[in-house]
């Protein structure tokens, strides 16, 4: 991994001004070597391992095994061991149908190996030292959307960010798709009516065992900053919303994940779950069977359901956990005082058609064609509709207008809109911010696609060149943005030395940060993009005709 290395013309004046406590490498200490460290949380002993960038413990268990009588159950406690346990691998991930992002070569680098099962409420902890130095806490919560995905891997890996912020670093896996999201409780309250949010109570589950066991790593349990990218940042949405979580993080960081911004009621999805039981002849006074039924089948009914009922599994607000979406009276409240830094991509909407490059060479009429079957309108309005996307940039091929329709109807103008309630709340800053340094793989023809910032985030950006190329730019940007989010998390203020005067946003200015090797604060970015979209509505379980090749 490479090192990374804050230089600046006066290194005394740049931690004054950032808030920053000294990074470790910027101070003397001993040779770190291939020595193992040793220490004791509250279910036992850990054995975790220091290469040359921090401390990992990895595959520390945060709950109990979830098969059996505990599937869909609440998580339950972790069984203490005797002797030392060994902290040197990743945990097994939750039980999920993918393994990657997709099959196109750039998408690869997200890649984990571990094994699926039902043991997986394991988490990792990277640390510059166990010193109980009282350091800021960044927890990552991974994307996959409520189905997929994993905290492990060398993309995920802590240590450079630890490094480079003297920071702590959690990431960790939890229940996912129907293990973790399947709304059981409009047929049995009593025994199951944890199941439909089961994933989010394994997130404070593990939340609360950082209040328990972080400072034993060095960390603050005063100090604790979420952050997650595409379905991680949802998670952490849909946590501003649950009365349990309150308290136990302290700012939120969210990159492109919109889906939490507005979670369902309980009844949307059970119509996705009676169809889920038929297809394993499951009666509903049967439910207890569900939890002998092998993993694979269980995955087979759901993706069957979700042909069916275009519906899948997700957070619902059932009135036990979740009191509502984030924004909504109801859970405002509830995360008053927490400041939140929320961004997008520039061009979130090439991720999606990354398999078939075909999608990047559209002529004008494939364009409107789609645009005509996706929302049912004639070619003149289909026309207009292009033109609105065209705006802020008339230069725009047919393709970059439809990655530009997508990408502001399905990310930036929720994460505009959820900006604005917030600030308008008065009690807590929002930061806004746009991630818009073009990769130049394949001619810079893929732009800035969704998951393109976490590599940046987590200082690895040397283990995504299938995405990100190998130039030196990788570098500044990755310090720019870790910067911004080490910055955010001591302090609440993302501002640093590394980028202009970034405000607060408000409905007024619309002030956005946009990162780039030389990042820009822009009041109203992309407004007429903004404009354009807020005319469009676009439902994101079904977008199948903008998404469909044909000549």
């Amino acid at each position: 991994m490479r090192r990374i290395v804050v230089h600046h013309p006066n290194r005394r004046q740049f931690i004054a001004t950032s808030g920053m406590a000294v990074p470790a490498f910027l101070v003397p200490q001993r040779a770190l070597g291939d020595d193992r460290i040793t220490v004791e949380i509250d279910s036992g002993k850990l054995r975790g391992s220091r290469d040359k960038h921090a401390i990992a413990f990895k595959g520390i268990p945060y709950a109990a095994p979830t098969g059996g009588a505990n599937r869909f159950k609440a998580p339950q406690p972790v069984e203490a061991w005797s002797g030392v346990r060994e902290a040197v691998r990743f945990g097994d991930r939750c039980v999920q149908e993918h393994e990657t992002f997709g099959d196109a070569p750039i998408l690869a680098w997200y890649a984990q190996s571990e094994p699926f099962s039902e043991n997986c409420c394991v988490l990792n902890v990277y640390t510059p030292a166990t010193d109980r130095g009282r350091r800021p806490v960044m927890v990552y919560i991974h994307g996959g959307g409520y189905v997929t995905g994993g905290g492990g891997g060398e993309i995920l890996d802590g240590s450079a960010l630890a490094e480079f912020g003297d920071v702590v670093v959690v990431t960790l896996n939890h229940r996912l798709n129907v293990f973790g999201y399947l709304n059981l409780g409009h047929i049995d309250t009593e025994s199951f009516g944890d199941a439909a949010n089961a994933g989010q109570l394994d997130l404070i589950a593990a939340l609360r065992w950082i209040q328990r066991n972080i400072a034993v790593f060095g960390g603050d349990p005063g100090n604790v900053t979420l952050f997650g990218q595409s379905g991680g940042g949802s998670k952490i949405m849909v946590l501003m919303g649950m009365p349990a979580a309150k308290g136990l993080f302290h700012r939120a960081i969210n990159m492109s994940g919109t889906s939490g911004m507005n979670v369902a009621a309980a009844q949307a999805t059970e119509a996705y779950v009676d169809t889920f039981l038929e297809h394993l002849g499951i009666d509903k006074s049967g439910l207890r069977r569900l939890q002998q039924v092998p993993t694979d089948k269980l995955i087979e009914a759901r993706l069957a359901a979700v042909r069916a009922r275009r519906e899948g599994s997700r957070p619902v607000v059932d009135g036990r956990h979740v009191v509502g979406g984030p924004m909504t009276p109801q859970a405002l409240p509830l995360h008053a005082s927490v400041p939140l830094l929320i961004g997008t991509a520039k061009t979130e909407a090439t991720f999606y058609f990354a398999d078939d490059v075909r999608h990047m060479r559209l002529s004008e009429r494939q364009v409107r064609e789609r645009l005509k079957a996706q929302f049912g309108i004639d070619d003149e309005k289909a026309a207009a509709l292009m033109a609105s996307f065209r705006r802020d940039d008339p230069q725009r091929t047919p393709s970059e207008v439809l990655v530009a329709l997508i990408t502001n109807t399905l990310f930036r103008l929720p994460m505009l809109q959820a900006a604005e309630v917030k600030a308008n709340a008065g009690q807590a800053p929002v930061y806004l911010y746009n991630f818009v340094w073009k990769t130049p793989v394949a001619g810079g023809l893929w732009g800035s696609p969704h998951t393109v910032d976490i590599p940046f985030a987590f200082g690895t950006t040397d283990k995504a060149s299938a995405l990100l190329g190998t130039g030196p730019e990788t570098l500044e940007v990755s310090k720019n943005l870790m910067s911004a989010f080490v910055a955010f998390a001591r302090s609440g203020n993302p501002n640093n030395p590394r980028m202009p005067a970034w405000k607060p946003f408000d409905a007024a200015s619309r002030a956005t940060m946009t990162v780039d090797v030389q990042c820009r604060a822009v009041n109203d970015y992309l407004s007429g993009d903004r404009t354009a979209a807020a005319a469009v509505r676009l439902d994101p379980f079904n977008r199948a005709a903008l998404m469909t090749y044909k000549d």
